[in-house]
């Protein structure tokens, strides 16, 4: 076991005390960028100001009459500039205002383009400034969010003291009595409360332990169903080993995929990942690159990528989602859009939080229902600020979520696409999910007369108790 140390009543290993700097320190540094300007809806006094200077230079400084409307009459000349910058924030200046105007200055006209041409340049750099707050305003929540991931590892190491020594002193002594030797210890808590634990094991001589059978042991001391982890080894050798145990999860999720490409296309510009966590969770995410073919594939694979990095590192939807879009403006503004369809279920409480940007209908099916979940809003990119909307559900063994992308649900004739849908859905239901899913795209295909109009993806996901047999 490694050394940990106090701080005042609170017990700290050196990992945390380390992990805590690093939180501080990258807390710091996202304050200096929360305390940066803020966006601006319009131009400000500055910049009017600056706006009425320009048009002064250009047209005025040629008038002999510069002197007097810039001296006795400078501010009814303020007034005539301030109405017309206030017109090309709408339709443009009209005719009418400027043959008023043409009564206070003769060369109300020039004025008039002048002002305009300095408008749109002071308008052009407002957006592009707003676009660069927009990103340092992405950067600093990135920095804090990485922050609050270092103080919750930090949180979760357990010393191993008081009431649960007797626990971990059982734990020893039924390991040697399998000649299992423990060289190191690490206790996590996770999110609920749940117990996760990285041990480094050795066997004697000749002698092979499942990882299954370690599970089963911990199961017993921890008071809590244990399993070993995708990442753990199979067995406990002679030479020192790292073991990974995390809770074992009540439901589990059995999903499908069925995908078309687009008729005289190479590849689907869509693309889709089942992205299975360590901490009972499940990340089902489609993306669909705006148009066809390669450049579409390319963006979507991209936008993939991107997510299953962010969130197998702890980040929450909502900030992978507003990270992605970040970095989706920071590109050419000639890119291929892409829009973000997530679904994370939550294998120990049988919940699923859906986040959407620009994504097709989701349908839930529970029993002979079907639930609708519909979002307004643009793909990544497309908007400074992210634009997503966010559902929470709760499930029941037996449901369905099925996401789609826009070339499904377009393939259905109108009108009624999303009740014809919901029909298609329940008679190709099926307790496999794959077969589902095949089901599901063989209906929407062949009203196609099975010629893709557009990239077709359908994924379905089941969740089931492990307590259940299901007969597929």
């Amino acid at each position: 076991m490694r050394e940990w140390r106090t701080a005042g009543n609170a017990v700290l290993f050196p990992e945390q005390e380390q992990l805590n700097k690093y939180a501080d320190a990258f807390y710091g540094l996202a304050k200096l960028f929360q305390d940066m300007p803020c966006q601006k809806e319009k131009l400000g006094d500055d910049g009017l100001q600056e706006i009425f200077e320009e048009t002064r230079e250009l047209v005025c400084r040629r008038c002999g009459r510069e002197a007097r409307c810039w001296g006795n009459d400078y501010f009814a000349s303020c007034r005539m500039l301030y109405e017309m910058a206030k017109e090309t924030e709408q339709d443009g200046i009209s005719e009418e205002l400027v043959q008023e105007m043409y009564e206070q200055c003769g060369h109300a006209g020039e004025i008039a383009e002048a002002l305009t041409q300095s408008c749109m340049r002071a308008r052009r750099e407002l957006l592009w400034n707003n676009r660069v707050l927009e990103l340092r305003t992405a950067v600093g929540e990135q920095i804090f969010q990485t922050a609050e991931l270092m103080r919750r590892t930090a949180a979760s190491f357990e010393e191993i003291t008081g009431e649960r020594q007797d626990v971990w002193r059982k734990l020893r002594r039924n390991l040697n009595y399998l000649k299992v030797r423990i060289e190191s210890l690490r206790i996590f808590r996770c999110a609920g409360g749940r117990t996760e634990i990285f041990m480094t094991l050795r066997a004697a001589q000749n002698v092979c332990v499942s990882a299954r059978t370690i599970a089963e042991i911990l199961t017993e001391c921890c008071s809590e169903q244990m399993c070993p982890a995708r990442d753990c080894q199979a067995a406990v050798q002679r030479e020192c080993a790292s073991f990974h145990f995390v809770p074992d999860t009540k439901y589990q999720l059995l999903c499908g995929i069925s995908s078309i490409t687009k008729a005289g296309e190479v590849v689907s510009g869509d693309n889709f990942s089942f992205l299975q966590k360590e901490n009972g969770q499940v990340v089902m995410s489609l993306t669909d690159g705006m148009g066809s073919g390669i450049e579409a594939f390319r963006e979507s694979e991209k936008v993939i990528e991107l997510l299953e990095q962010f969130l197998e590192a702890g980040f929450p939807q909502e900030t992978a989602v507003r990270m992605i879009n970040s970095c989706m403006l920071l590109q050419d503004r000639s890119q291929v859009f892409s829009t973000i369809d997530l679904c994370m279920v939550d294998l120990h409480h049988a919940t699923c939080d859906m986040i959407k940007s620009g994504a097709a209908a989701t349908f839930l099916k529970r029993g002979e229902e079907i639930e609708i979940i519909r979002a307004d809003t643009f793909p990544t990119g497309v908007l400074w600020q992210s634009d997503y909307e966010s559902h929470h559900r709760k499930l029941e063994p037996g449901d369905a979520v099925i996401m789609m992308t826009d070339g499904v649900i377009e393939a259905v004739p109108e009108p009624g696409r999303e009740e014809t849908m919901k029909s298609l859905i329940l008679k190709a239901a099926h307790p496999n999910a794959r077969e589902f899913a095949r089901r599901l795209m063989e209906k929407v295909y062949l009203m196609q007369r099975m010629v893709a109009g557009d990239d077709m993806t359908v994924l379905v996901g089941e969740i089931w108790s492990k307590q259940e047999t299901v007969d597929f």
